[in-house]
């Protein structure tokens, strides 16, 4: 007879958990990475106004261009501010979505721990069964052998 842990089905299921809670944090992390990536072309873009000189190089001002600069920037600004809230939730949701899968491993190693004490147990008292029955077969023998030598003499 085998040994077989009673909770192998909770242990499989904890263990598809455990994968989605995987899948579930690498997409969040690819939610934060693509955020972050859209906020460094934001600020590089203000940057990019911001330490343009070609408005020093004209001889004239060009009141339209600069107006439309500043519009330009305050809505890069305002862009920025929002891809920094968004960024801020998708940290969160990443947070959250690590601290799921902390927990399905937390829950999958209990079982995994349970299992391995569970079997070491069974082959334990197997071991035990043999020895019992290995001391019985040899008393059996032994008394076989005495009825031999006591018949024989």
């Amino acid at each position: 007879m085998a040994f077989k842990f009673r909770l192998e089905k909770v242990m499989r299921f904890r263990h598809r958990i455990m994968e989605k809670h995987t899948r579930d944090v690498a997409a969040a992390g690819r939610v934060v990475s693509g955020i972050q990536e859209n906020l460094d072309h934001a600020t590089a873009e203000v940057d990019r106004l911001l330490n343009d000189n070609n408005m020093e190089l004209q001889t004239t001002l060009d009141v339209k261009a600069m107006m439309a600069r500043g519009h330009w920037l305050d809505h890069l600004g305002d862009l920025q501010e929002e891809i920094s809230k968004e960024l801020e939730q998708a940290n969160v949701e990443l947070t959250n979505q690590r601290a799921l899968l902390a927990q399905a491993w937390q829950d999958l190693d209990v079982l995994e721990k349970l299992r391995e004490k569970q079997k070491k147990l069974w082959f334990e008292e197997q071991r035990k069964l043999e020895n019992k029955e290995m001391d019985e077969i040899g008393q059996i023998r032994a008394e076989r052998n005495q009825r031999e030598i006591v018949s024989g003499h």
